[in-house]
């Protein structure tokens, strides 16, 4: 793991990365502090780029990727920030010479393997609890745990937690997924029967309908092109300016892999200052303690407090209205209903509102009023900073140390350019 912070201000903007890697394995796990994150996109330009959750494409380290790129680039100036970003994924794209035809169906075939493995250790999971909680025979039931584990996954594919479609990627053009479909049949029923033939091994009464085949056939083709990243992705991001950006940007994307010449990703966030914005305050991968520092409190500890407050109310709308004289059956529960649903839900919003306007006034709001005037120096300090706070809490917590390690700092200005140090990790 790895964090990741940007700042900006009307004046530069400052990225922060630790250099922290942890490698795991099925019976390993091990840590180095020697990992660059954060490299200059174009050499002469205000650009630069910086990368967190994988360290590699398509089994490419990204900081050859990104050397390749500024090769080729060779310092030509883009007229915006989204505009460089955009040209290095493009890059990516259409590049047979960085990822060829070959090595692209290799990586989907890896691809769609993980997914299924996925499968395959919520299958066993399931499988455990209906040991625990079930006096059936398990081999009479082994074949509908299989079709639910499946059926859980298609329906993550297909739509957003908060039960709402789930849509296809805007870097594919239409009708990807059945170019997918058709170009890769032979090789996703190979991993189908491979799955099968694996379950099998430990539960011989495991029968596959083709039903449920063809949703893990789905589930190959969604598991590409719908706006999901399940697999191991790469967080890519860039800042700086653009030859005609008047002040610094910002555009964060995820990324996948290359399939039939186009890359998945996604733009999942992005920031442009303004004249009369605010500063922006941006981190990235782990960042409890830099959240925490923002608004003043934990946010775990705000959802405990939100779930003991609600346990509280309804346990005293609860006791009044039981002691209550003269009341029948009916018209106590009419009464609970109206207070939890309609009373308490109220007051417990407001009550939180509240305690959010209070730490944004007296706590957040002077930390922005402070960052928006920082000059570029202070700016980075401040973003290592940041980076230092996530290192600290590993330190001094029983926890495996995944943010440590120098700090590698990189400031954009207009006038200045890009400034790159490396930040001692001591406290």
């Amino acid at each position: 793991m790895t964090s990741e912070v940007v700042l900006m201000n009307r004046q530069a903007v400052a990225m922060a990365a630790d250099s922290a890697v942890t490698i795991t394995g099925p019976q390993y796990l091990k840590t180095y502090q020697s990992v660059d994150k954060l490299f200059p996109l174009v050499d002469g330009q205000p650009v630069a780029v910086m990368i967190y959750n994988n360290a590699e494409i398509m089994s490419t380290p990204w900081e050859t990727v990104i050397s390749l790129y500024r090769e080729a680039s060779k310092g030509r100036s883009l007229d915006t920030l989204e505009g460089y970003a955009e040209d290095f994924m493009s890059f990516l794209s259409g590049n047979p010479d960085l990822f060829s035809p070959d090595h692209q169906d290799t990586e989907f075939f890896k691809h769609v393997a993980v997914v299924f493995t996925v499968i395959a250790e919520d299958f066993d999971y399931q499988v455990a609890r209906f040991k625990e909680s079930n006096q059936a025979r398990l081999k009479d039931h082994v074949s509908a745990i299989f079709e639910f584990v499946v059926g859980e996954l298609l329906s993550d594919y297909q739509r957003y937690p908060d039960d709402s479609p789930r849509s296809e990627l805007a870097c594919f053009p239409k009708g990807m997924g059945e170019q997918v479909r058709r170009r890769y049949r032979t090789e996703i029923d190979q991993l189908i029967e491979s799955l099968a033939v694996s379950l099998k091994g430990d539960h011989p009464s495991l029968a596959i309908s083709e039903a449920t085949r063809e949703r893990l056939r789905d589930i190959a083709v969604l598991a590409v092109v719908k706006d999901a990243f399940f697999e191991h992705y790469t967080g890519v991001v860039f800042c700086g300016f653009g030859a005609r950006d008047k002040f610094p940007a910002m555009r964060s994307y995820l990324t996948s892999s290359v399939v039939l010449g186009i890359l998945k990703r996604k733009q999942d966030r992005a920031a442009d200052m303004t004249s009369d914005g605010g500063p922006v305050v941006q981190p990235f991968a782990q960042d409890r303690m830099i959240k925490t520092f923002l608004t003043g409190m934990d946010e775990y500890l705000r959802q405990f407090m939100y779930g003991e407050s609600l346990k509280l109310s309804m346990t005293l709308v609860t006791d009044l209205i039981g002691r209550a004289p003269g009341l029948s059956e009916q018209q106590r529960q009419q009464l609970f209903r109206d207070y939890s649903e309609n009373n308490m839900a109220f007051a417990l919003r407001e009550f939180f509102r509240a305690i959010d306007s209070y730490q944004y006034a007296v706590h957040t709001r002077p930390i922005y009023r402070a960052i928006a005037s920082l000059p570029k120096r202070e700016l980075g300090e401040t973003a290592a900073s940041l980076i230092k706070l996530n290192s600290f809490q590993q330190k001094v917590m029983h926890s495996i140390e995944t943010v440590g390690g120098p700090i590698d700092v990189a400031v954009i200005t207009r006038n200045g350019g890009l400034e790159l140090k490396r930040d001692k990790p001591e406290f």
